[in-house]
């Protein structure tokens, strides 16, 4: 008698649950019959599945492996691609909507274990590397993937729509394997085909001594390093840029609110362009910026998530009410979460590649 009555109380489940050919979609509600669910724009074409690989992290990590990807649920992200060409033409592919696994997702079981720990607890050093069997590389920092105010933005894509117009037909290119997609950058030169590494990493190109008594935080420069080669200088009393102006609201990682500053000063683009203009797509794809205060703080940034970003909105070198005491210089991007992220007695900017 128990057996049927579960067996009742199954079927009557089941006749709850939608129809098997029509299962709803468990980011947006959309079903594949768009016309009878719903007002999106992004659901009204038949997916692609994209070939998957084996996955593996590597690195900083407390216990390397490989990546079960039954242990996942998929996200959704929407992405204009393009890039610019070698003439500094606009090259448009098409536009899209993007299903697969969040590098937040994938990474988070992934206990991150510094080796500089000991000297730098923060995890504001860390950057990551996504290689392909071919050797191909992009690169995202960790405050991408889990610090930032937009979560689940860096996808592995698995599945793969056409976003389309509705006044003329388009059919966009489709891909055979699933790729990297960052959905917050401009152009899509972090795009990677057919992942198979995830290599986890702390800022080892040079050592910054750390100094949390500080007497004098005044810097007058800030030095410009490119590959361990000085290029540059800025002259912290006579930097040429123009001006941006951002409100916060301050919050850090350790003891939280800090008020609502104002912010002012030089956009950082202008005075490193020149430095990133040569090579300007590797760059973007590979290129990291580790930003260093006097005492040795130090943040790292993807070179894309300075300059390459689908809002526009970009760091400044803000001057504080007053210099003498906190250091001339201070970066901010609005884009970070976490006052961490905000180096102040800013001494130099270590620009590589990855």
């Amino acid at each position: 008698m128990k057996r049927i009555i579960l067996a009742a109380s199954a079927l009557f489940m089941a006749s709850l649950l939608p129809s098997c050919g029509n299962h709803p979609d468990g980011i947006s509600g959309a079903t594949k019959d768009y016309d009878s669910n719903g007002n999106s724009f992004y659901h009204r074409t038949t997916e692609t599945k994209l070939k998957t690989c084996d996955l593996r992290v590597e690195g900083e990590v407390r216990k390397p492996g490989e990546i079960n990807l039954k242990n996942y649920f998929k996200r959704e992200v929407v992405y204009k691609q393009a890039v610019l060409n070698d003439s500094g033409q606009v090259a448009f592919t098409g536009a899209y909507r993007y299903r697969g696994y969040s590098l937040f997702d994938l990474l988070n079981p992934f206990v991150l274990e510094k080796k500089n720990a000991k000297e730098f607890v923060p995890a504001t050093d860390v950057y990551i590397i996504i290689e392909n069997n071919s050797g191909d590389r992009v690169v995202f920092s960790w405050a991408e993937i889990f610090l930032g105010h937009n979560m689940h933005q860096v996808l592995i894509a698995t599945e793969q729509a056409d976003v389309e117009p509705y006044k003329v037909k388009v059919s966009y290119p489709k891909d055979s394997v699933w790729k990297v997609v960052a959905a917050n950058d401009l152009f899509a030169y972090r795009e990677l085909k057919n992942p198979s590494r995830i290599i986890v990493k702390s800022f080892d190109r040079k050592h910054y001594e750390i100094n949390r008594e500080l007497k004098d935080p005044f810097s007058p420069t800030v030095n410009l390093v490119v590959d361990d080669s000085l290029m540059g200088v800025i002259d912290t009393l006579n930097a040429v840029a123009p001006h941006a102006r951002y409100h916060s609201v301050f919050y850090g990682m350790g003891m939280g609110y800090h008020g609502t500053p104002t912010f002012e000063g030089p956009l950082l683009r202008p005075l490193v362009e020149n430095f990133l203009a040569k090579d300007g797509a590797k760059w973007m794809r590979t290129g990291i910026a580790c930003v260093v205060g006097k005492d040795g703080f130090r943040n790292i940034f993807s070179v894309s998530e300075l300059f390459n970003r689908v809002d526009q909105v970009e760091p400044i070198l803000a001057i504080p009410e007053n210099p003498k005491k906190s250091g001339y210089y201070r970066l901010y991007h609005p884009s970070a979460f976490y006052a961490d992220f905000s180096v102040r007695n800013l001494s130099e900017i270590y620009l590589f590649r990855e």
